[in-house]
């Protein structure tokens, strides 16, 4: 028996468990799994890793990534973002469709493609445009390879044409077309025009400050935003998908409209679970997000909901604010722009956090790898490492520990991540590979040029 690698020793983490043995790959794919103990006789590998003491991870799948290349270059490009995404394990991500101009047409989603393909350090799939303008090209991307779309509800911005509903009769109308395909809608849930009264009365009381981010951005404003959205998706029947959910009412109200039939998703980040509203009071712009890190009370109620199975996906919503942006806020935090890195250090924060039993290893095999990959249709190719499946994986080390630097991080805007410099956790990413090759070690992407990034399509339900 011949393989070109052979992962030995390995402790492979699913959904379902821990499981000790061998993992073979032939041609970029997991072709056999061997119990652990000695190597049967006659089995050569060209390659061979230890992974004793490791725990073996699938790659990370994450559905939610801004990378603004084409026109948005300055926040990130294909090069640094998806050099990040290597670095820290993210093997496969769904890129939004916010370029300049946007995704919202099967020609713009096959062209974006082509770039990413030539460019893209990880493996890919696409998420096209969805809104009230675009509602007759909302089934020819489905056919062209989109995995879902991205919408936003609210007053028409000129940076986003094809991905707004400016009202319930554009959401109508809009998830009318996404529910005669197979593929998802996401939302950003909040009212616009509640936080911009809220903001208003702020502002006329002289708050610009950072710790006034918090009341103009409430949590009710997600609920107010989700519930229209919800009775939408029940009567069109359309998949519906909740971006970076940050508020337990509005996920508990999505969950109750998922158990009476609705196809609901609800999503998280972890910037929601590792920080809250205290870090953005000390800093300001360089811990500003959308929705806005909340409480410590609500942070452990995420946490709850992580771990009962009421969220489906953690994803890192990698938005980076540039410089200037950063330092608009330091005088005034709405007229700064929001965003954090998190491609590098999803993984690793996270695994920090199984060490202080916030939730458990499968789980996170489940939310970062598994689901998403079921949600976007692209298991059993992604997600997992069962045989059959890319070999995508992480090794980690459990019992070492990183400090990040952000200097050494290839994200673009390294300011951007001042919320994570000098932060130690108690893992160590010690390997990435993308289809049975290492592209990344110890937080180091190890190829000067892509490794050719396969643009993954979606599979029938």
């Amino acid at each position: 028996m011949e393989c070109e690698l052979m992962v030995k020793n390995a402790e492979i983490v699913s959904s379902q468990g821990r499981q000790k043995g061998h993992l073979l790959v032939r041609q970029g794919k997991v072709f056999a799994r061997l119990a652990p103990g000695p190597v049967p006789e006659g089995l050569q590998a060209q390659e061979v890793i230890d992974a004793q003491g490791m725990m073996v991870f699938p790659g990370m799948v994450d559905l939610h990534v801004h990378i603004g290349e084409p026109g948005k270059e300055e926040k990130e490009d294909l090069s640094t973002g998806t050099r990040a995404a290597a670095a820290g394990g993210v093997t496969t991500i769904a890129i939004m469709p916010n370029s300049v101009p946007p995704v919202h047409s099967a020609t713009s989603l096959r062209d974006r493609a082509g770039l990413i393909h030539r460019k893209s350090f990880v493996d890919f799939c696409m998420l096209g445009g969805a809104g009230g303008e675009s509602v007759d090209d909302i089934v020819a991307q489905a056919e062209a390879g989109a995995v879902g779309y991205k919408s936003y509800v609210g007053a028409y911005r000129p940076d986003r044409p094809g991905l707004l509903c400016k009202d319930t009769a554009d959401m109508l109308k809009t998830l009318e077309e996404v529910a005669k395909t197979d593929c998802f809608v996401g939302f950003h849930c909040e009212d616009g025009p509640t936080m911009r009264l809220l903001q208003e009365r702020l502002v006329a009381q002289g708050r610009t400050d950072f710790a006034a981010y918090h009341p103009s951005r409430p949590e009710f404003t997600e609920s107010l935003a989700t519930l229209p959205l919800l009775e939408v998706a029940r009567v069109t029947g359309a998949r519906l998908y909740l971006v970076h959910m940050s508020s337990p009412w509005a996920i508990t109200l999505a969950s109750w409209w998922r158990e009476q039939g609705t196809d609901v998703t609800i999503e998280t980040c972890p910037h929601y679970l590792l920080f809250n509203e205290k870090d953005t009071e000390r800093l300001g712009p360089y811990a500003q997000v959308a929705p806005p890190l909340r409480s410590i009370a609500t942070q452990q109620a995420l946490w709850d909901l992580v771990n009962d199975g009421t969220l489906d996906v953690i994803a890192t919503d990698h938005a980076p604010g540039t410089p200037a942006e950063k330092k608009r806020g330091q005088t005034n935090i709405f007229a700064g722009g929001g965003g954090l890195p998190a491609l590098e250090t999803v993984w690793l924060t996270l695994l920090d956090a199984v060490k202080r039993h916030k939730t458990t290893a499968e789980n996170l095999a489940w939310l970062m790898a598994e689901h998403p990959a079921r949600i976007a249709r692209i298991y059993p190719q992604k997600g997992h490492l069962e045989v059959g499946a890319d070999a995508d994986m992480i090794l980690v080390n459990p019992d070492a520990t990183t400090r990040f630097d952000a200097e050494k991080m290839y994200t673009k805007n390294k300011d951007a991540a001042k919320i994570f410099h000098g932060m130690e956790v108690g893992a160590k990413l010690e390997m990435v590979l993308q289809r049975g090759q290492v592209i990344a070690k110890d937080l180091e992407v190890t190829r000067e040029q892509p490794l050719g990034a396969q643009w993954v399509k979606p599979h029938p339900r």
